[in-house]
């Protein structure tokens, strides 16, 4: 039988396989649904301007493809053609010849000449450097200023374990220019990632590209596929092609070529981002594992582990005899340290979801948390950039009797440089109020103090050293985390995140019906680009309203450890 014609970019390997299945069946759609942008998703444009500006001033020759995006695709894949065999050193967003026959379509970044061919370059918006062990090689980069020149990083590795989806994204343009026959003879790809170093001669930090040996057995095996006994490390490109072969698979199946159904969903991360989440969700039972226990931490493998050996509701766990279940399960899900700990842990989750419990006290007395005459609650708000546009606090001032709501915000496009003027404004307001009292500044998790420090080290480059010293040593002495405080007394049945202690104790609500981070990103795009000027306004309000009960919610969460004995 002749396969259909498809193909396959390069998101669909490293994306959910029910995404290819769900694209290739007749008649199905995915539901109407706004995505959110994945957290801290940076302003695309500006990054690839700087990589492929910097770029273009390191080789002989180059040429940018991506002022063709938009024409018939036959004659942007001519063009890449012709370009790989004018062999410029450079080309910059190609979209390369379908391969048919290997069900493959993509546009890599950019094609580097290497020598004796091409490989492909991917520009990414994230840190893709880990800490390297003494026993790891470390990683090689080159300046982007001079991509034919590689150092070896020492102290530094690729995150294989978190950024693997990266690795298989290269991989799969790498066979995509392999067909094309204009491919190196040694399967490497670089990755551009947020990390800037310094260089031998140079003190300056410069971007790079971190290169990839597609064919070092680097990378984990799919966990489903692996044997006992099977090497624990594989080839990117080994990796890669049985990704890929997995998609094919199901993509014949959803255009009638194959017998056997789809798997079964199973609600993990990427839902969160993707279209079909209502779809997949819809076919589950409201009890399912996946679905409900959300703060678990199961990876895909190990939820299908379970529903194998008949574990597969929130139900079925907790009344599951865990000393008879580990025997089983846990030679199954070698592939990640910690198995049994995340397993009893949503064994425990179970068990208090199963009787209504939503925090269980981990102590015993009252919870130290001394009271003080000034107390402000402080939340910052990121834009999809992960530039902070809003700075928000409560102040509890108890020798006046007065409470109130400050906020610095800035509804604008936001870059470097308005990020820290803001921060200087909040710095500048929180010093004047504390100063020379008895004060706390109460924050949930440790974001908030990683991101005074961040900016107080940026005032300082810019001169303003006095403030920038202030705000860092005032995170050592006045402020205080609550998550900590929480972390220490509780266990909690869907997690510990603000929202659902802070509602499950203290009974206080969000004026918001859908509050979110996630959300505020696409509030504050709204209340900067909105068609309108009313809905520009109306998104300010949304944006500020949701940050002060943040910070609200806070002092009543304060309130309420405070009346525990």
């Amino acid at each position: 039988m002749t396969e259909p014609p498809f193909v396959l970019d390069a998101y669909a390997a490293r994306s959910c396989p029910l995404k290819t299945f769900h694209a290739f069946t007749p008649g199905l759609r995915a539901p109407t649904r706004e995505v959110p942008p994945p957290p801290f998703f940076h302003d695309a444009d500006a990054i690839e301007a700087e990589v492929f500006g910097t770029l273009r001033d390191g080789v002989d020759s180059f040429i940018d493809l991506r002022a063709l995006r938009g024409a018939p695709s036959a004659e942007q894949e001519e063009a890449a053609l012709r370009s790989l065999r004018e062999r410029y050193r450079l080309i910059v967003g190609p979209l390369l010849p379908r391969d048919w026959a290997g069900h493959r379509s993509g546009r890599p970044s950019a094609l580097l000449w290497s020598g004796d061919g091409y490989v492909p370059v991917q520009v990414k918006y994230h840190r893709v450097w880990e800490m390297a062990g003494p026993d790891d090689d470390p990683v090689e980069i080159s300046p982007l200023a001079d991509p034919s020149s590689r150092y070896p990083l020492p102290g530094k590795r690729f995150r294989w374990g978190g950024r693997l989806n990266a690795a298989l994204q290269v991989a799969h343009h790498w066979r995509l220019l392999e067909a094309t026959g204009h491919a190196a003879s040694r399967p490497w790809a670089g990755v551009v990632g947020l990390e800037r170093t310094e260089l031998p001669g140079s003190r300056r930090q410069h971007a790079v590209i971190t290169w990839l040996d597609l064919a070092a057995p680097l990378a984990a095996p799919d966990p489903a596929a692996a044997q006992p006994g099977e090497p624990t490390r594989v080839s990117t490109l080994s990796r890669y092609d049985h990704e890929h072969r997995v998609r094919v698979v199901l993509a014949l199946r959803a255009l009638g070529a194959g017998a056997e159904p789809a798997p079964a969903p199973v609600i993990h991360r990427e839902c969160a981002y993707c279209s079909w989440f209502e779809h997949c969700a819809g076919q589950l039972d409201d009890d399912d594992l996946s679905k409900r226990l959300a703060k678990a931490q199961f990876d895909p493998h190990e939820v299908r582990t379970l529903r194998s050996l008949g574990v597969t509701t929130v139900a079925d766990l907790a009344a599951v005899d865990l000393a008879a279940l580990l025997p089983e399960y846990l030679p199954r899900v070698a592939h990640r340290e910690g198995g049994e700990e995340r397993l009893r842990r949503a064994h425990r989750r179970a068990r208090l979801i199963a009787t209504g419990v939503a925090l269980e006290r981990t102590t015993t007395g009252p919870i130290p948390l001394p009271e003080h005459e000034l107390e402000i609650d402080l939340d910052i708000e990121t834009s999809a950039g992960d530039h902070a546009y809003l700075w928000g606090f409560h102040v509890d001032d108890r020798a006046s009797g007065r409470r109130y709501y400050r906020s610095f915000a800035r509804f604008e496009p936001m870059d470097a440089d308005a990020e820290r003027t803001l921060a200087a404004e909040a710095f500048e307001w929180l010093r004047a109020v504390t100063q020379g009292r008895d004060a706390a500044v109460y924050h949930y998790s440790s974001y908030e103090t990683i991101r005074v420090h961040r900016l107080a080290a940026r005032l300082a480059e810019h001169g303003d050293t006095d403030l920038a010293d202030w705000a860092a040593a005032a995170t050592a002495e006045v402020f205080v985390d609550l998550f900590s405080v929480v972390r220490s007394h509780f266990f909690g049945a869907d997690g510990l995140g603000l929202k659902v202690v802070a509602t499950a104790v203290s009974g206080f609500r969000w004026r918001d019906e859908e509050p979110g981070g996630l959300a505020s990103q696409t509030w504050f795009s709204d209340a900067v680009g909105a068609a309108t000027p009313d809905e520009r306004a109306a998104a300010r309000v949304r944006v500020l309203e949701y940050n002060e009960d943040d910070v609200r919610a806070t002092w009543h969460l304060r309130a309420w450890l405070r009346s525990q004995s």
